[in-house]
């Protein structure tokens, strides 16, 4: 009998802290949900916080912008890699070759420039954390890379790889808007 109302109690312990943490749960997400609204994209925004795991604890603004650049950082990343497997892809062609390692370099670029917006932010530097991701969208090679590859948007992978470049310029814009509401 005594085994009883330890397992009773035990129960309603469990089912409280499922609730606690449902709540939490929820919490955080209208968190990331009100800081992702003001962002041109809010559904890539809430997409970018959720999938990172470190979204699960954003609880702070500047926690956000982090995962923001981080998003950033990899898209970038993955841009280069898509660059240059288009280019192998098409080696014949060789100004398609030629603007495709444009691209790379120029999303390789991009990449360092956002690791140094990443060390601004978490030094409190808002200004400068906008400032290097903007230059990480402005980049030569970036700003050439789509008008480079619009003769070949009829190839298999290049309208992808459009595709993905909006997907970067979506995700700059939405580190600029985290971080725009951090200097306020």
């Amino acid at each position: 009998m005594a085994i009883a109302p330890s397992l009773h109690h035990f129960l309603l312990l469990f089912i409280l802290l499922l609730q606690t943490h449902h709540s939490l749960v929820e919490a955080d997400d209208r968190f990331i949900e009100q800081m992702c609204r003001d962002t041109e994209v809010p559904t890539l925004c809430i997409q970018c916080i959720t999938s990172d795991p470190a979204g699960e604890k954003a609880d702070k603004a500047t926690d956000i912008a982090a995962i923001a650049i981080k998003c950033l950082s990899s898209h970038a990343g993955t841009l280069v890699k898509n660059m240059s497997s288009l280019a192998s892809t098409y080696s014949s062609h060789k100004k398609l070759v030629a603007a495709c390692e444009n691209c790379s370099k120029g999303y390789s670029q991009a990449k360092k420039t956002i690791s140094k917006a990443d060390a601004k932010l978490k030094g409190g530097d808002y200004d400068n954390a906008n400032h290097f991701v903007i230059l990480a969208l402005s980049d030569e090679f970036v700003q050439r890379c789509e008008p480079s590859l619009e003769p070949y948007s009829e190839k298999q992978g290049v309208y992808d790889a459009f595709y993905q470049i909006r997907v970067y310029q979506e995700l700059t814009g939405i580190a600029l808007a985290i971080i725009d509401r951090l200097s306020t």
